[in-house]
């Protein structure tokens, strides 16, 4: 593995940003890709990682986006600095991964490498909180396990379509029992749509979200801060 040669943080502790959303694509891989330039743009060292990727055909589409992203800034970078495990099956972890590769021990130590090389590692997850990656093991508890090591918090990517209240707030009464700190990103793709039919709700409960990238990163260097 490179990523020794990609850059040093000058000491300062790994921040970790756990990047999950409402369901699949909903532009989780978008986001982390933003957030990575926008941050690196800031002169903050980051590096986003795609450590599971299903439906991977030929190449791993999304870890390649994290990577072409990198090199941009650290030239030593590889696809395996980036992507760990890959699967053919567009499925979950668990029903991709038939062969029983993936070990939480190894992820963990993956992750581990990139302590005092990076200011903020972002990490983002496959489909949504609660797909499996073991049998009785979701993305939320791998996020969980990553607040426990590191300070660490989620960035949840929420879609703007009908029925986007009633995921957004699933998500936070989940996030909230887990007692995991989370930003809310909305991916607004329909804006006329979103104002009328779900806008008026979130403003009368006073929701705190953010919908541009640019305010997602100050307000995430904020609270590191």
């Amino acid at each position: 593995m490179t990523s020794k040669e990609i850059y040093h943080n000058n000491g300062k502790k790994m921040y970790v940003l756990f990047v999950s959303g409402s369901d699949t694509n909903v532009g989780k891989t978008y986001l982390a890709h933003k957030l990575s330039q926008e941050l690196n743009s800031m002169g903050i060292h980051t590096l986003c990682l795609k450590p599971i990727e299903t439906g991977v055909q030929d190449i791993p589409n999304d870890s390649i986006k994290h990577l072409q992203l990198a090199q941009n800034f650290h030239l030593a970078t590889k696809l395996q600095d980036i992507n760990l495990y890959s699967f053919a099956l567009p499925a979950s972890p668990f029903c991709a991964d038939y062969e029983k590769r993936i070990n939480k021990a190894e992820l963990f130590e993956w992750i581990a490498q990139y302590e005092k090389k990076v200011e903020i590692l972002i990490i983002e997850g496959a489909g949504g909180l609660f797909v499996p990656i073991f049998k009785d093991y979701f993305m939320i508890d791998f996020a969980k396990d990553l607040s426990k090591q590191w300070k660490s918090s989620v960035v949840f990517v929420n879609d703007d379509a009908l029925g986007m209240i009633n995921r957004l707030l699933s998500a936070e009464f989940i996030l909230k029992h887990y007692q995991l700190k989370c930003n809310y990103f909305l991916n607004i793709r329909n804006k006329k749509e979103f104002q009328k039919i779900s806008l008026p709700f979130l403003q009368e409960i006073g929701f705190v979200y953010e919908d541009e990238v640019k305010q997602l990163a100050l307000r995430i260097l904020q609270n590191i801060r």
